[in-house]
């Protein structure tokens, strides 16, 4: 299937822009945004360079990483991004940038179910995974939020950043089976 524009409530998901540079750029680029991840702030090149992946991610045909910039739908505002990835269908990974100024909002629970129904409804898919840091309370919040189970904590899998001192840090590995979202959304 080729790429699809989606929306929901409060939501739109679609290509990425070269527009989409600034808001980009202050997310990838801060400390704050990516403290749980495993790489440094992004340059300026680093950025740009990003947002280029994405365009071309969505070109594909089939697409295999459905790459979406995250736009608010009342202000137009680009508020972060979001994929949906699979290599063989199975299993497909999601996964969320959103910029620090819309923390605690509910937009990453939104942007979960989003690209959950993006997954089972439209393309069928069976499985669903996502994983972040053990420290990331939001992010795994998140993936109960929108009905993962934890299957796995990873001892030391991964190394932090700078922020983290370049230690080995855990991960925790969500993930939830098309019958259970079924289940939860056939009520």
């Amino acid at each position: 299937m080729d790429f699809l524009e989606l929306e929901s409530k409060r939501l739109l998901f679609r290509k990425y822009q070269v527009k989409d540079f600034p808001v980009f750029y202050d997310m990838l680029s801060s400390i704050d945004n990516i403290k749980y991840r495993s790489y440094e702030p992004k340059s300026e090149d680093e950025v740009r360079e990003y947002i280029n992946w994405g365009i071309k991610c969505v070109e594909q045909s089939p697409c295999i990483n459905y790459r979406y910039a995250v736009v608010l739908k009342e202000t137009g505002e680009t508020i972060g991004s979001c994929e949906l990835a699979f290599t063989n269908k199975d299993p497909a990974e999601l996964a969320w940038e959103l910029h620090r100024n819309y923390w605690r909002n509910g937009y990453g629970t939104e942007i979960g179910q989003t690209l959950l129904e993006l997954g089972f409804k439209i393309l069928g898919l069976r499985r669903i995974v996502a994983d972040c840091n053990t420290l990331n309370k939001g992010s795994y919040g998140i993936m109960e939020n929108i009905g993962m189970r934890r299957e796995a904590h990873y001892i030391k899998y991964c190394r932090g950043n700078s922020v983290l001192n370049h230690e080995w840090h855990d991960k925790y590995l969500y993930a939830i089976l098309r019958e259970e979202w079924l289940g939860k959304h056939n009520r």
